[in-house]
């Protein structure tokens, strides 16, 4: 692995002709985040990346099928979260805020076969950029914020069953922003803003999509026209996993005060 590693290093040396002054920068910057103890939280430049290689592994190549896209599940997944057949309402306050969105679609097969019953655990952020049932400690090492005092621990939180046709649809509300919590002023700043790499998350929602006879899917839903999915620190965003909302002004025919959004995403799962 280490003899990859150096050729990797070494192409890279070669291609952008580094001299020896910026290989000496380089050192120094990463002394100067070992020095501000930072070295764990710089590896989510990376984490991703080492899990597709693992916890990915079962959905990797997803051209080769079309398979929905696999995303790391993150430290914010909580299990045993409250079931609801579908159509549902994910778990939230009366005056929950945020603006109201509906989500639909289909869980299928890389045949087209839709799968019955199959089960969505879904969770998210809310509007003010929380995520219930944690606190800051839960995201360590990374210093996130995340004072969820008096909101119900389940709070955007639940496990959705699809219908008899592998059809689900559930109403939240669009996620707020999710910060990494680098410090302003440490040397994995400095990096992450010359490379102009925002310090906060695209808005998304996760979910783990398990039906019998396939493997289970962890992905997570981005949106259109957010320009987060373009300079996230973790990676690229897949073009695939980046759905367009619609809003509509009829709100009071789905029993709301608003207007709200729709999004469809198709959940595609590989045949165990």
């Amino acid at each position: 692995m280490f003899a990859d590693l150096r050729r990797a290093v070494d192409d890279v040396i070669l291609k952008h002709q580094v001299t020896l002054d910026e290989l000496l920068a380089a050192i120094d910057w990463l002394q100067q985040v070992a020095d501000a103890g930072e070295l764990p939280s710089a590896s989510i430049l990376f984490y991703k990346t080492v899990l597709k290689g693992t916890a990915g592994a079962p959905y990797a190549h997803p051209e080769k099928d079309g398979v929905s896209h696999w995303e790391m599940e993150g430290p914010a997944h909580r299990p045993g979260a409250p079931v609801r057949q579908s159509p549902a309402v994910l778990p939230m306050r009366p005056d929950e805020p945020g603006e109201p969105l509906i989500v639909s679609g289909t869980v299928r097969t890389t045949t087209g076969s839709p799968l019955p019953g199959a089960a969505l655990e879904i969770w998210q952020i809310d509007a003010n950029n929380v995520y219930s049932g944690m606190d800051t400690s839960d995201f360590a090492p990374l210093n996130i914020p995340n004072d969820a005092t008096g909101i119900p621990p389940d709070n955007l939180r639940a496990r959705i069953i699809a219908d008899s046709d592998g059809h689900y649809e559930f109403r939240t509300v669009m996620p707020g922003l999710e910060t990494f919590g680098i410090p302003a002023e440490s040397p994995l700043a400095t990096l992450t803003q010359a490379l102009r790499l925002e310090g906060t998350r695209p808005r998304h929602i996760h979910s783990i999509v398990t039906a019998e006879g396939c493997l289970p899917l962890t992905t997570q839903i981005y949106f259109d026209g957010d320009p987060l999915v373009e300079s996230t620190i973790e990676g690229t965003v897949p073009a695939e996993a980046v759905k367009t909302t619609t809003r509509h002004d009829d709100h009071q025919a789905r029993g709301l005060d608003q207007p709200y959004r729709t999004l469809t995403y198709d959940f595609v799962l590989r045949p165990v």
